[in-house]
Formats: C-alpha cells, structure tokens, sequence
C-alpha cells in the first residue's frame, strides 16, 4: 500500500496547492507513482493538472462519501497519494485526515496563517495521524519569522520555501519550479524538502 498524505490549512492562499504540485513532480521525477485526489471544492488542482495535460499526473475529483474509497484504491496501485483537501474544518476534513499517514500543513509567515494552523492540528491530534508544518512563502528577510514558527504546536520542517515568483509562474502553466527553472533556488528548495519529506514518510 502506497503513502496517503493530505495537505491541509484553513486559510486560503497559503499556498497548499502550489506546495502539492510542487512535491508530486519532483516525487515523480525520481521515479515514484503518485496519484492526486482533489478534495477542495475550488478545484485548483484539477485545473493546474488539466493544463498540464496527459502524461505523467492524473486527477482524480472526489468528494464527501467517495473520498476515502478513492484515496484507498489510489493507494493500492501508487506510492504516495496527495491529497488536496477542502479548507474547511468539516467532517470531510476529518475523515480525510483520518484515513491519512501523514499530514502537510502550508503556513506562511503570517499572524493570520499561524492562527488558521489550530483546528487542523487538533484534529490530527485527535485522529492520531502525524502533522508537519511547512513555513511557505518566506520572505528573504524577515525577523518575525523566528518568532512566529516559535507559535506552532506542530514540528515545523526545517526546509523552507520562499516567496519565489517561480512557484507561481511555473503552476499557471501546469509546470513546476524544477521543470522551468531547474537550476533556480526554488528548484533547490524543493529538492531539499523532498529530502526531509522522504525522511518523514519512511517513519509513518
């Protein structure tokens, strides 16, 4: 059986997606089979794969009573399975967690994003399911930084991802960092949080 791993966070532009996407590539560059499941009612995921096109990434648009039949059959024929799930704390949430290995939880370095972390990180509790933060869209200097990871009640990964125009520009055109810009520092960081991250699912 392949990893479930769902990407959660409650505010919006925390750059969940873009992090996702990110991730299934250079996993799938390095030759593992990932499937995505699109849980999030906006869809972005379907519409970043679809621009995409046909190839090495397919999704598959799921919801309420379908998701975990989904997530187990796409686990039974792929290594990992990322899972985008919807911003809201609701019981399709928690299921979604439930039924997870491990959970990714994208937080810029922001007030309002460190504050949006605790619903997920109490359900991950509650459903025993592992949760690692993810600090995204980091700026280049910025003192607070320190001081707001210091407020996560979650492991915080040491890999950082910076507020890089690459993440954005390559995801509009169905691409990522490391395809467009493969010598750029956000190629770099991802690579390196791809490292940390096999680390973490070889334990869960």
């Amino acid at each position: 059986m392949g990893k479930i791993i769902a990407f959660a966070q409650q505010k919006g532009g925390a750059g969940k997606t873009t992090l996702l996407t990110q991730l299934a590539v250079g996993w799938t560059r390095a030759g593992r089979s990932v499937a995505l499941i699109d849980l999030d009612p906006q869809g972005s995921l379907q519409r970043w794969t679809a621009t995409r096109g046909e190839g090495d990434l397919s999704c598959i648009a799921s919801s309420d009573w379908k998701a975990s039949s989904d997530m187990r059959s796409a686990a039974r024929s792929h290594d990992l399975v990322l899972v985008d799930c919807p911003g809201n704390a609701d019981i399709l949430l928690r299921a979604t967690i439930r039924d997870s290995d491990v959970v990714l939880a994208p937080c810029q370095p922001s007030a309002m994003d460190v504050w949006a972390l605790p619903p997920v990180i109490e359900m991950a509790g509650k459903e025993r399911t592992p949760i690692h933060v993810v600090l995204n869209r980091v700026p280049p200097r910025g003192g607070a930084v320190e001081a707001l990871a210091a407020q996560i009640g979650a492991p915080v990964l040491s890999t950082r991802l910076g507020n890089r125009v690459a993440f954005s520009t390559s995801f509009l055109s169905g691409k990522t960092a490391q395809e467009v810009q493969p010598r750029s520092r956000a190629a770099e960081e991802v690579a390196a949080l791809l490292a940390e991250l096999d680390g973490v699912i070889a334990d869960v």
